[in-house]
């Protein structure tokens, strides 16, 4: 008698001829399959582990591409044509997904490129085995890959590339979703997350993710949690919900280990509003408990610590927290609104003097007001922070960053990073601040140690992708920035920062073409030139001419010098790098390290600019 098929292989049976009679649809998602199989997501994404070692979301990906496949070797349509054949809204999303699963790319597959078996895993050990440096730079962009693969498909492809564990200790705090009739309460769900991401990422040997990334699943839509945990590198996930009617609160949270997909912790507290902060002391020592983390005296006292026990003042604070994050004008102003009323409804709560602090040493920084005058208010906010609360470690990143951008002195601006990262190794931003320190001072291994681990901490941080890609750029390493420069563009569209830097790596990779297209983007967006301009400028003057023309864009500024050393015009560069140094205006970053000044390093007068900042200059 023939051998009957096990009910395993009648299962997948059915799971892949759903799969492909969806392969079409880009809204398919794990969530339609579940439903199909009569099973919930969490028991499907663990009865296929078992029966194949994938998960749904992997094998809806691998029969997308391997249909793709098929369909290119038939020449039966365009690239971008199979690519919404197969479930892909966007052809360029789907060319970067083919070429990392089949190591070729959709056209080299058209014109008869022979493909082997897939090696995405294999692969990645291979690249790993190059250096720790590529090593950190590709599983860096894996994540960010494997995120907008979520985001943009829905079916999420990390699974494909990803294959560094998670640290066991490691944990997410997701945002909390806000059940209260009154719709504005969110912000009191937003600051009770807060309060528990600054209690918790005090606990040393606990890896915590910023609120920053995992802000990004506010909206989790079909995302499992394991699928969320594997994307931010964790073993736990923390999500709950409030719910806020009249004086009483309730707040439900559920603790659950990513690996196995299970709850080992579920909880509801009904009580009285007065009582949150209470309340926040209990989950915080309920998760150190779970995750079995032994904890000092110092480490204990935080978890029971209250910043403020003032509802209202929580809530101003993260109003002032969101406001300040936009990073523009009208954002710092309101911000500082915000944390005037929180401090108004507390005047000992040392937080929001800190974030105040914090506004005022942006807008010094970034020429929204004068930089003495905002130097002064954020030293004195900050210095109110620390009396109020010593351990406060973005009072002492304020003081450090302006120790380092406004006043030069590096000696007080490392020993107040230092102290920053003890207090708080979870806080993401002061290792990120201690990279630009240890970068300016030279020191340009250990900045790349200290931006990964910030990177790691908040991998979605568009400005730290930027500066990863800026390290890379000052090492000569022009397609390792190239490729983090395309990252930090995937956060953020056409950034001016960005936009302009693809033409700098473009230039040095002698890639004409893609320089030219880029100075042509610049143009448009910004409005500073003619675009239309490129094509006859760089018949006339080649590349160089296109650098003369952003020059203008810039007079007097260390981009000017930056592109005058990349013309070989060094004498220049130094007359605007003194002048610059004598105002107080110069920007440190880069200046020591700089791959365009690196010709400028026996030059007398570079030496003495070096000399004149307390900077290295060999």
């Amino acid at each position: 008698m023939e051998n009957q098929p096990s009910m395993g292989d009648q299962f997948l049976d059915k799971i892949y001829q759903h799969i492909e009679d969806n392969l079409d649809n880009e809204h398919y998602s794990v969530a339609d399959l579940a439903r199909h199989a009569g099973l919930s997501r969490s028991m499907l994404h663990r009865k296929l582990i078992k029966l194949t070692g994938k998960s749904a979301t992997y094998l809806i990906t691998e029969k997308r591409l391997t249909k793709a496949k098929e369909l290119l070797e038939s020449d039966v349509a365009t690239a971008a044509e199979i690519a919404y054949k197969v479930g892909f809204s966007s052809p360029s999303y789907f060319n970067k997904v083919f070429k990392n699963y089949f190591q070729v790319s959709p056209g080299d597959v058209r014109k008869g490129v022979l493909i082997f078996p897939p090696k995405a895993f294999s692969t990645q050990r291979s690249v790993a085995q190059q250096g720790t440096q590529r090593k950190i730079n590709r599983l860096s962009s894996i994540i960010l890959i494997a995120f907008l693969a979520v985001v943009s498909a829905g079916t999420g492809m990390y699974y494909l590339f990803r294959k560094d564990k998670p640290v066991e200790k490691s944990i997410a705090i997701l945002p909390f979703d806000d059940l209260s009739s009154d719709r504005n309460s969110q912000y009191l769900a937003d600051g009770i997350v807060e309060d528990l991401l600054n209690r918790i990422s005090r606990i040393n040997g606990l890896k915590v993710i910023s609120r920053t990334s995992s802000e990004m699943f506010r909206d989790k839509g079909n995302k499992s949690v394991p699928d969320i945990a594997e994307i931010l590198g964790v073993s736990y996930i923390l999500e709950g919900t409030v719910q806020r009617e009249g004086n009483n609160i309730r707040i439900s949270i559920q603790l659950i280990d990513a690996k196995k997909d299970d709850h080992i912790l579920s909880n509801k507290y009904d009580r009285k509003l007065d009582e949150v902060f209470k309340i926040q002391s209990e989950i915080s020592n309920q998760i150190a408990s779970e995750l079995s983390l032994v904890l000092t005296d110092r480490q204990k006292n935080a978890l029971e610590q209250n910043k403020t026990k003032n509802l209202k003042a929580l809530e101003y604070y993260q109003m002032g927290r969101f406001q300040s994050n936009k990073r523009w004008i009208e954002g710092y102003n309101k911000s500082i609104e915000y944390y005037e009323k929180a401090i108004a409804e507390d005047p000992e709560y040392g937080l929001a003097y800190a974030g105040l602090a914090d506004t005022y040493h942006l807008m010094a920084l970034q020429r929204w007001m004068d930089k003495k005058e905002g130097k002064d208010k954020a030293i004195e906010l900050a210095v109110k922070a620390l009396e109020l609360d010593p351990d406060l470690a973005e009072a002492h990143t304020v003081l450090a960053s302006l120790y380092t951008y406004v006043d030069w002195n590096w000696e007080k601006s490392e020993k107040e990073f230092l102290q920053a990262i003890k207090l708080n190794p979870n806080y993401s931003t002061a290792r990120f601040y201690y990279s630009c320190l240890l970068c300016i001072t030279g020191r340009t291994d250990r900045a790349r140690e200290y931006i990964n681990k910030a990177m790691e901490l908040d991998p979605f941080s568009f400005v730290m992708r930027s500066y990863s890609g800026l390290y890379y750029y000052n090492q000569g390493l022009f397609k390792e920035a190239l490729a983090e420069n395309k990252l930090s563009q995937d956060l953020i569209k056409d950034h001016e920062w960005a936009v302009w830097f693809d033409f700098e790596i473009y230039y040095h990779l002698g890639m004409e073409r893609e320089a030219i297209e880029s100075f042509k983007q610049y143009g448009r967006l910004f409005k500073l030139y003619d675009p239309d301009i490129a094509e006859r400028v760089y018949e006339k003057e080649g590349l160089d001419g296109l650098v003369r023309v952003l020059i203008k864009t810039w007079p007097n500024t260390s981009r000017e010098a930056r592109m005058q050393a990349m013309l070989g015009e060094y004498e220049r560069a130094l007359d605007i790098l003194e002048k610059l140094c004598t105002e107080r205006k110069l920007d440190p970053v880069g200046i020591t390290t700089g791959y365009d000044f690196r010709s400028m390093h026996d030059n007398p007068r570079y030496i003495r600019i070096m000399k004149e900042m307390g900077l290295p200059h060999k």
